[in-house]
C-alpha cells in the first residue's frame, strides 16, 4: 500500500514498490503549492545555515510577531508548532475530551489524536448527496452529543468549506471546538471565511493552521494555533521545547512577508482548478466541487476501485492518493493534488490510458457509466474511445444507468421510470423550456413566473431556473441562503421551498465593474467583470450543470430564464445563461420581446441572425410582450415576422397594469420611476400630483430615500397598495419636502450610500426633519447608518476604518467578513397600545429574512422594539432594532418588515394620529393578494399564448386536461 505511513506524498514507499527513483515520480498524493516555495525560504538557507550552530528561540517571537500583524490577533493566542500534526495532538490532549463529533470523511489525525486520550468518535456524516457539505443540524446534533468538536475547512479530503451558517455556530457555540484551516491560505476571500480573529477572543474556539501547504515546505513542518490565551498557555506548558526549529522560524517570518506570491498563488489557482475539473470530468469521473487546491473523485461511473488505479498509475510514474482510506469513502475515490498546467496535463494523459488500460484487459465485464457521469446519448471521450475499441474487436457494450440503457450498435434509449407527464423524454429528467429575451428588461422574468404558475395549474411538479443572476434584489432561502428575487418569486409562484439549485450564481454589484460574487447562497469574493469572466466562468460552468441536474432529476419541468440577450457577441463564447445553457438543458426556446421599446421586429429578427444556425434551431418561437392597442392592426407585421423566420410567434401578450408582483432588479425600479408609477398613492392623480388639497391631508406622504446602490427595494410594496398612502422616491434636500414618514432602506455599500447623504445635504435634511419631530424608519443599512458609527476595521464594506453615522441611536456598526442570512420570525409590541385599535401591550407577528454583512452593538441601554425567534430552530429569543423613547425613529434588520399586515398598519395609524386622523382598519392582506397576483398574471399569459404548441415543444402532457 503506498499509504502504509498513513499519508500521501511518502515517495521513499513509491520508490520500493515501483522499482524508480524517488525524482522520477510527478507527485499528485500530496497537495502542496506548485509555485513554492517562495524565493525568501532559498535566501534563507543559504544565508543563514551558520544558524543552526545556536539553540532556536524557543519562543519564537519573530514569527508570532509576524503572525499577529498579519491576521490582527493578539501575540498571546499564537502557538507555533512542528507542523499542524503536533498541534491537532496538543490541541486534543489539553481538551481530553470523552466523545469527540468527527466529520466522515475527514483527515486520520484527528481521528488518531483522539484515540491517543482514549476517547471515543461521534460520527457526522458528510452526503454526496450534498455534496459533501455540512450542514448545520448536524452539526447541532453533534454539538449536543459531544465534548469536542473536531472539524476541517476546506475538509480533506473533499476540498469543501464550511459553510456560513456553520461556522457562525462554532463561532458562538460553548463547547469545545477545533477548526483545522490548513488549506484555508488557498481561498482568495480567506479573510472572510476563517475564524482564526473569533478563536483568538473566544474560550472555546481554537483554529489550526499550516504553513507547508500553501508555502510548499513541509520538510521544515511549520505550523500555528490560535485560541485564547489560556488555552494556548495551557498547550504551551505540554509542548516539547525547541519544537520549531531555528529555519523553519526563519523562513516562516520570512514568507509572510511575500504577497505577491499570495497573489500568484490565487491567480493560478483561479484558471486551474476549473480546467483539471472539466478534464477529468471528460473522462468519465464524478468529481467533487472543491474550494481549494486538491480534487476528489469517484471511478464509480467507470466500475474501477482506486487500488487498481494507483497501482496502473504508479508504474507510469504519476503518484495518487487511495481516498478510500478515509473512513467514509467506499474503494472508488481518489484525490488528487492541483499542480501546473504542464503537469496536469500529463495527469489527464496517464489516467486516460490507465482507464483505458483496466478497462480493456478482456474481462468480458461490460462498462458502467451512472446516468449523472453521462448525459445520454453521448459518452465522455475516454468512454467513447473504448467503445469504439471494443466495437472493433467485436466485443459488445452496454452503458447502463439506473433508470435505462443504450444499446452500444444503435444507440436508443430504453427508457424506464419516467414521469407519466413527459413523452419521448431521452432521460428520466425533466423536460425544459427556456424564456429568453432580445434584452434586459423585456419581462423574461414575469413570463417565466406566468408559465410557472400554468405549469403548476396543470397538475405539474415545475421549478425554475437562472444559471446566473445580476440583482441587488435577493431572496433568502428557508435555509437560509440568498438567491436572486426573481426566483424566490417564481418558487412561491411553483408553491416549493427555494433552494439555491434554482440560481446558483448570483452577481451583487458593489461599485463600477465589481460584484460580490454569491456562489449557492453564500458570498465567494468581490470580483471585477474581466476576472470573473476569463478565470470564474469555467468553474461557475461546473455548478451551474450540477444545479440544473438536480433540479431535473426532482421535477416534470424546469423552466430556464435567461439573462440579457443571447445575441451580445462578445460574451457568447462563455455563455452560460443563455444559449449555452439551453444546449446543456436541451432545451427549445421562446425568445421574448418587448414591443413597448419600439423596433420589436428588427429586435427580433437582429438577434436571430446574429446566432448560429444551431442556435436558431433552438429556437421555436416568439413572445410579444407589453402590447397595447388593437392586435388587428399589428397582424402584418406578425405574419412578415413568420414568414420572414420561418418561427411562429407564440403569443402577443398585452401589457397587464398594476400586477403587484416584486420587481427583479434596479432596470425596473428604473423604468418606473421614470414613468410615475412609484410617485403616487391610491389617491393621487396619474401625474403624481394630489387631485385635491384634502386628498392631500387625508394622505400619509411617505418617502422613499433613493440611495445609489439601493438594495431590496421590495421592502416598501406593500405601501403601493395602501389606500392611504402616496410614496415616492427622493434623491435631494429639496425633493424630500415634509413627509408624514422617512423611510431610509436597505443599501449594497452602507459607507457609500451613507456618504451619499452627506455629500448631497440629504443627512443635514434628515436629521432637521427628525429635529422637528419628524418619523423615520431604517432598514438593514438604513438601521446601520441611523446609529453613531460605521466601523470597518478590516476594510470589507469600504476604505474607510471608521465612517460617522446620523446619531439617531445609540449603536456601531461593525462590519464583519461573515454574512448573516436568515429567516427572520417573532413578534413586536411596538404601537400596540393604539386606543380604540387594539387592546393594551398587543403583541404583532412578524416575519422576513436578514442579510447584511454588519454586527450592531448598542453603545447604552436602548429599547428593542422586535423580539426574534432562534433561526436554527432552538427555544431562544433576542432582540433587533432600536427605537427611540418617543416612537418616532426606529430600526430593523429584518427585511419584509412591511410586509407584516397588522404591524404595517398599526405604524400607519400611528402616522395617522400624529396628524390627525382617525385610525383605520387593516385592509391589504398582502400575501393573499400577491398569491391572487400570480394567477391573474397565469390567466393573463394563458389566454394569450399558444399553450398547446408549447407543451408539443417541451414534450409533456397536460395532465389537467387529461384527467377533465
Amino acid at each position: 500500500m503506498l499509504e502504509r505511513h498513513g499519508h500521501g506524498g511518502d515517495l521513499w514507499t513509491a520508490a520500493e514498490m515501483f522499482g524508480k527513483s524517488k525524482d522520477e515520480f510527478l507527485d499528485f498524493s500530496s497537495n502542496m503549492n506548485p509555485l513554492g516555495p517562495p524565493a525568501a525560504v532559498q535566501t534563507i538557507l543559504r544565508d543563514r545555515w551558520r544558524d543552526v550552530i545556536a539553540y532556536p528561540d524557543p519562543a519564537v517571537r519573530e514569527l508570532i510577531g509576524k503572525l499577529a500583524e498579519k491576521y490582527n490577533i493578539p501575540t498571546e493566542s499564537i502557538l507555533a508548532g512542528n507542523g499542524a500534526a503536533e498541534l491537532i495532538d496538543l490541541a486534543v490532549r489539553v481538551i481530553r475530551p470523552k466523545v469527540t463529533g468527527l466529520a466522515r470523511p475527514s483527515f486520520s489525525e484527528y481521528e488518531d489524536a483522539v484515540n491517543k486520550t482514549g476517547g471515543t468518535i461521534r460520527e457526522i456524516r458528510l452526503d454526496e448527496a450534498d455534496e459533501f457539505t455540512l450542514q448545520q443540524q448536524e452539526v447541532q446534533e453533534a454539538l449536543a452529543d459531544s465534548d469536542l468538536l473536531f472539524l476541517g475547512s476546506p475538509n480533506n479530503p473533499t476540498g469543501r468549506l464550511l459553510p456560513q451558517d456553520v461556522r457562525e455556530l462554532l463561532a458562538r457555540t460553548d463547547k469545545p471546538v477545533i477548526l483545522d484551516e490548513a488549506f484555508i491560505d488557498f481561498c482568495p476571500n480567506e479573510q472572510n471565511i476563517s475564524l482564526i480573529r473569533q478563536a483568538a477572543r473566544s474560550r472555546h474556539l481554537m483554529v489550526i493552521r499550516s504553513m507547508t501547504k500553501f508555502y510548499s515546505i513541509p520538510g521544515l513542518r511549520l505550523g500555528f494555533i490560535v485560541a485564547h490565551p489560556d488555552r494556548i498557555a495551557e498547550m504551551r506548558a505540554q509542548q516539547v521545547h525547541w519544537s520549531v526549529n531555528t529555519l523553519a522560524q526563519l523562513v516562516g517570518a520570512a514568507v509572510l512577508d511575500d504577497d505577491e506570491f499570495e497573489r500568484r498563488t490565487h491567480a493560478w489557482l483561479l484558471e486551474e482548478r476549473p480546467w483539471l475539473v472539466a478534464r477529468l470530468q471528460s473522462l468519465g469521473l464524478i468529481v467533487t466541487p472543491s474550494q481549494t487546491n486538491y480534487l476528489l473523485f469517484s471511478l464509480r461511473g467507470l466500475r474501477l476501485q482506486v487500488k487498481e488505479l494507483q497501482t496502473e498509475m504508479g508504474k507510469r510514474g504519476v503518484l495518487i492518493r487511495d481516498a478510500s482510506l478515509f473512513p467514509g469513502l467506499d474503494e472508488t475515490y481518489v484525490r488528487v493534488a492541483i499542480r501546473l498546467r504542464e503537469d496536469n496535463e500529463r495527469l489527464v494523459r496517464e489516467l486516460q490510458a490507465s482507464i483505458l488500460e483496466l478497462l480493456g484487459r478482456g474481462d468480458g465485464k461490460p462498462l458502467h457509466v451512472e446516468a449523472s457521469v453521462v448525459s445520454l446519448p453521448t459518452a465522455p471521450p475516454i468512454v467513447q474511445a473504448y467503445r469504439e475499441e471494443a466495437a472493433g474487436a467485436g466485443g459488445a457494450l452496454a452503458i447502463q444507468s439506473g433508470t435505462g440503457s443504450i444499446d452500444s450498435v444503435s444507440g436508443t434509449e430504453r427508457s424506464a421510470g419516467l414521469s407519466p407527464a413527459v413523452v419521448g423524454a431521452e432521460s428520466s429528467l425533466a423536460a425544459t423550456l427556456m424564456v429568453q429575451g432580445t434584452s434586459s428588461d423585456a419581462g423574461k422574468s414575469l413570463i417565466t413566473t406566468a408559465l410557472c404558475r400554468i405549469l403548476l395549474q396543470d397538475g405539474l411538479s415545475v421549478a425554475p431556473f437562472k444559471s446566473q443572476n445580476m440583482s441587488l434584489n435577493s431572496y433568502v432561502t428557508p435555509d437560509g441562503k440568498e438567491i436572486g428575487r426573481a426566483q424566490g418569486m417564481q418558487a412561491d409562484a411553483c408553491r416549493i421551498p427555494a433552494t439555491t439549485d434554482m440560481n446558483p450564481i448570483l452577481l451583487k454589484p458593489k461599485k463600477d465593474m465589481v460584484s460580490q460574487v454569491v456562489v449557492h447562497g453564500k458570498p465567494y469574493r468581490d470580483l471585477d467583470a474581466r476576472t470573473y469572466r476569463e478565470k470564474y466562468l469555467d468553474e461557475a460552468e461546473i455548478i451551474v450543470k450540477d444545479s440544473l441536474r438536480r433540479l431535473r432529476q426532482s421535477h416534470d419541468v424546469v423552466v430556464l430564464e435567461g439573462a440579457g440577450s443571447p445575441a451580445e457577441v462578445n460574451l457568447k463564447s462563455r455563455d452560460i445563461v443563455n444559449m449555452r445553457l439551453a444546449g446543456w438543458a436541451d432545451a427549445p426556446v421562446v425568445l421574448v420581446a418587448d414591443i413597448d421599446r419600439g423596433g420589436v421586429f428588427a429586435s427580433l429578427v437582429g438577434t436571430l441572425d446574429i446566432l448560429s444556425e444551431e442556435e436558431r434551431d433552438r429556437v421555436k418561437g416568439f413572445i410579444i410582450n407589453k402590447f397595447r392597442g388593437d392586435v388587428t392592426l399589428l397582424q402584418p407585421g406578425l405574419d412578415w415576422l413568420e414568414n420572414r423566420t420561418g418561427k411562429p410567434v407564440l403569443g402577443v401578450v398585452p401589457y397587464l397594469p398594476d400586477l403587484e408582483l416584486e420587481d427583479e432588479d434596479s432596470a425596473s425600479l428604473d423604468r418606473k420611476l421614470a414613468t410615475g408609477v412609484l410617485t403616487r398613492g391610491r389617491s393621487a392623480s396619474a401625474a403624481g400630483i394630489m387631485e385635491t388639497e384634502s386628498a392631500s391631508a387625508s394622505t400619509l406622504d411617505i418617502a422613499v430615500i433613493r440611495l445609489p446602490r439601493l438594495s431590496n427595494f421590495t421592502d416598501i410594496d406593500p405601501l403601493l397598495y395602501e389606500s392611504d398612502v402616496s410614496l415616492r422616491f427622493v434623491q435631494t434636500p429639496d425633493e424630500l419636502g415634509q413627509p408624514d414618514a422617512v423611510l431610509l432602506p436597505g443599501s449594497k455599500n452602507t459607507v457609500d450610500d451613507l456618504l451619499f447623504l452627506r455629500q448631497t445635504g440629504l443627512e443635514q435634511a434628515l436629521l432637521n426633519h427628525v429635529g422637528q419631530g419628524g418619523r423615520m424608519v431604517g432598514i438593514c443599512a438604513g438601521y446601520q447608518m441611523m446609529g453613531e458609527r460605521l466601523l470597518d476595521p478590516e476594510l470589507v464594506e469600504s476604505d474607510r476604518p471608521e465612517t460617522a453615522g446620523l446619531g439617531l441611536f445609540p449603536t456601531e456598526t461593525v462590519f464583519t467578513s461573515d454574512k448573516r442570512t436568515v429567516r427572520a420570525e417573532g413578534w413586536t409590541q411596538l404601537y400596540g397600545n393604539q386606543e380604540g385599535i387594539s387592546p393594551q401591550e398587543e403583541r404583532y407577528p412578524i416575519h422576513g429574512y436578514e442579510i447584511h454583512m454588519g454586527r450592531t452593538r448598542f453603545l447604552q441601554p436602548v429599547e428593542h422594539p422586535f423580539q426574534l425567534l432562534d433561526p436554527d430552530g432552538g427555544t431562544g429569543v433576542h432582540a433587533d432594532g432600536a427605537v427611540t423613547g418617543d416612537g418616532k425613529c426606529w430600526g430593523t434588520y429584518v427585511h419584509g418588515i412591511l410586509h407584516n399586515d397588522d404591524f404595517r398598519r398599526a405604524w400607519l395609524n400611528e402616522l395617522r394620529l400624529s396628524k390627525g386622523l382617525e385610525p383605520a382598519p387593516a385592509e391589504l392582506r398582502f400575501q393573499a393578494r400577491r398569491e391572487a397576483a400570480f394567477d391573474r398574471l397565469a390567466d393573463h399569459v394563458r389566454s394569450h399564448l399558444d399553450m398547446e404548441r408549447l407543451y408539443e415543444m417541451m414534450g409533456v402532457r397536460n395532465l389537467k386536461e387529461e384527467n377533465v
